[in-house]
């Protein structure tokens, strides 16, 4: 495995980074971080919080903050990012100079029903939609992102992707 210093996880919301996230961490001995988390630890609020009482503009600064100090001070570790988080800043080339990228592709479909089913309320840009509303606006920022996903250094396009499928995937770098 030729993994230069973290690998980072990407892709939209509902695509299994934090889950998928812990468990390629555990097996290969990895620190897990998840970037949100880090943001709330850091702030003091909670995202959700961020996004109604300071914007998504603010939550971007926060998020870019987050990222270059996991960066800089973290060894090896697996990063889950937030959605958007390779869309802003610069962010993408920051994490493609700093470590592997990771982009998990998943149907618009799937992705719905895992925010649906994981609580709306924690993803505070979904939280107006109905499911077939929700599918539409996934497939609407899936390609608003997609040029920033696409720079991603690993593309896994599958449903069910787990750590094993991960892990086959840098060994092949």
């Amino acid at each position: 495995m030729s993994v230069k210093k973290g690998i980072f996880l990407i892709g939209l919301a509902g695509s299994g980074k934090t889950t998928l996230g812990k468990s390629l961490a555990k097996s290969i001995g990895y620190k897990f971080i998840d970037l949100d988390q880090v943001i709330v630890e850091r702030e003091g609020l909670s995202i959700p919080d961020i996004f109604k009482n300071q914007g998504q503009g603010q939550f971007r600064l926060y998020e870019k903050e987050a990222l270059h100090e996991v960066i800089a001070v973290e060894d090896t570790f697996v990063l889950a990012t937030g959605g958007g988080t390779p869309c802003f800043h610069f962010n993408m080339d920051a994490m493609n100079e700093s470590g592997t990228t990771i982009y998990l592709d998943v149907n618009p479909g799937d992705l719905a029903l895992r925010i649906i089913e994981g609580g709306v309320e924690k993803r505070p840009m979904f939280t107006s939609y109905d499911h077939q509303d929700l599918i539409q606006e996934i497939r609407e920022m899936k390609n608003i992102r997609e040029a920033y996903y696409s720079q991603a250094q690993i593309k896994i396009r599958d449903n069910r992707i787990t750590a094993e499928t991960i892990i086959s995937k840098l060994n092949d770098l």
